[in-house]
């Protein structure tokens, strides 16, 4: 079978939609000679293998709520990590002094 990608998809959400399972990300990445965290452009088009078992509870949820999930980053989006504050993170010494 082949799908289509969306806007913002990545493959494990491609494997959530179409098989019910992320494990599955692993395969479809393979078939279309992917990396599970390459970047997938819109109207790509992928094969999804055959023979991939399909978690038919996830799946069918997920087709019943017409759920197509897109949680790829996007181009452009800030990719700083923020700094932690607070007390939990402090050193002594380098956010506050004890004398």
């Amino acid at each position: 079978m082949t799908e289509k990608v969306l806007h913002n998809q990545s493959i494990l959400d491609i494997a959530l939609q179409y098989i019910g399972a992320v494990e599955s990300s692993f395969s479809i990445a393979i078939a279309n000679g992917l990396s599970i965290s390459d970047a997938l452009s819109t109207d790509l088009s992928l094969d999804i293998p055959e023979e991939l078992q399909k978690n038919t509870d996830v799946y069918n949820y997920y087709m019943a709520k017409e759920l197509k999930p897109a949680t790829a980053k996007a181009n452009g989006q800030n990719n700083e990590i923020p700094t932690l504050k607070g007390i939990g993170y402090m050193r002594i010494g380098g956010d506050f002094k004890v004398s």
